[in-house]
């Protein structure tokens, strides 16, 4: 390794002290040997953190980064304290460096922690880009969720829900976060001010949620749940109910036999339908043959729960249809969901007829049924 190498970034995390630690991660070309083959990955040991930073009565649990240099941190005690990650590593602050804010939001520990990812607005209304996002959507073991302005001393509470929020997710194409709601429901809720906080819901799955992810390029939609299944869907969801059906897709399901100890990966699932469950579609729905219903257990092995899923959102567009996804056996799955045009014809024909550059603008599609 040069005396000066390069770096791809900072990497942050919570770790079992209670402490959060930021590290540098090197550029693999310059810490990888001249004999090591270019394919295989490069293992890197970084003694000590760039930052350390613990909280006295309380541990670090969750975190988020707003930016490149901002961070915000959910706590055991129900705090959440807000650093300035950048401003410390210029001008070398040690352990006991502050944070600017530092705010009691639930009543026990923050479980699930977003930045939503929007500009600061002055008193006419104007959008200070140049400004630190402020908006923060959090869950908590009280089965509360919030949506807090860290400019104020308190946090706005916009659900409550008698089960631990494991996950939430801000999405820019639903227009704010997606968090979990009773009965496994997935709900995206409103920060628009004409209706905040109001939720609609996007998905059910069979299992309790572990984890939804929501990406900057596209409008698809993450969850794993804890009957170890990965699903996807649309978060442009219409909040009307009828009209055309609304899809989900089942990237993979876990199994796992006790007898056995084997492990059985089941995917090229076909698209699914999602239900609505009001009052009168459960009605309709128990009048349907059982055989045609979905049928779950209660009752998963630990094993097969998928823990964490996540799209790759660090290198582009080119890399936007990644999502990795994790369970609790240690099994690691990546796939790549490149999704595909209506009767494979790319509208518009071409990048200047979609930008709208061009006047004859195409319509075969427009009688073809």
């Amino acid at each position: 390794m040069g005396k000066h190498p390069r770096k791809l970034g900072l990497l942050a995390g919570t770790f079992e002290d209670g402490s959060l630690s930021v590290y540098v991660v090197p550029d693999p070309e310059d810490v990888r040997n001249r004999d090591d083959d270019l394919i295989r990955p490069t293992f890197v040991h970084l003694p000590e953190p760039l930052l350390r930073i613990e909280l006295e009565e309380t541990s670090c649990w969750s975190l988020d980064w707003a930016n490149s240099e901002i961070i915000a941190v959910g706590c055991t005690n129900g705090f959440v304290a807000v650093y300035d990650i950048g401003h410390a590593v210029r001008t070398g602050q040690g352990p006991n460096m502050l944070p600017i804010h530092y705010i009691s939001i639930h009543q026990c520990a923050v479980r699930a922690l977003a930045w939503i990812r929007i500009p600061p607005t002055n008193g006419s209304g104007v959008p200070s880009i140049s400004e630190d996002p402020t908006f923060l959507a959090t869950g908590g073991y009280d089965g509360l969720e919030c949506l807090t302005d860290i400019r104020e001393p308190h946090g706005n509470i916009v659900n409550r829900a008698r089960d631990v929020i494991n996950s939430t997710t801000y999405s820019a194409f639903a227009g704010g976060p997606i968090m979990i709601d009773h009965d496994n429901t997935v709900k995206g809720y409103s920060v628009s001010p004409s209706t905040l906080g109001r939720g609609h819901v996007l998905l059910e799955p069979d299992g309790p949620v572990w984890s939804v992810s929501a990406s900057d390029y596209h409008a698809q939609l993450a969850v794993g749940s804890a009957d170890g299944s990965c699903v996807t869907t649309n978060t442009l969801k219409s909040t009307r109910r009828g009209g055309s059906p609304f899809f989900f897709h089942k990237i993979f399901q876990l199994d796992y036999s006790r007898k056995t100890g084997e492990f059985r990966m089941l995917d090229h699932f076909l698209p699914q339908e999602t239900q609505e469950r009001s009052a009168n579609s459960k009605r309709k729905q128990a009048k349907k043959d059982e055989s045609e219903t979905s049928i779950s257990t209660g009752v998963w092995p630990p094993e097969v729960g998928v823990h964490r899923v996540t799209w790759n959102t660090g290198n582009g567009l080119g890399g936007a249809p990644l999502l990795a996804s994790t369970t609790g056996s240690g099994l690691c799955r990546v796939d790549w969901l490149l999704g595909r045009w209506i009767r494979n014809k790319v509208p518009y024909v071409n990048v200047p007829n979609m930008r709208k550059e061009v006047d004859d603008m195409m319509d075969e599609d427009s009688g073809d049924d």
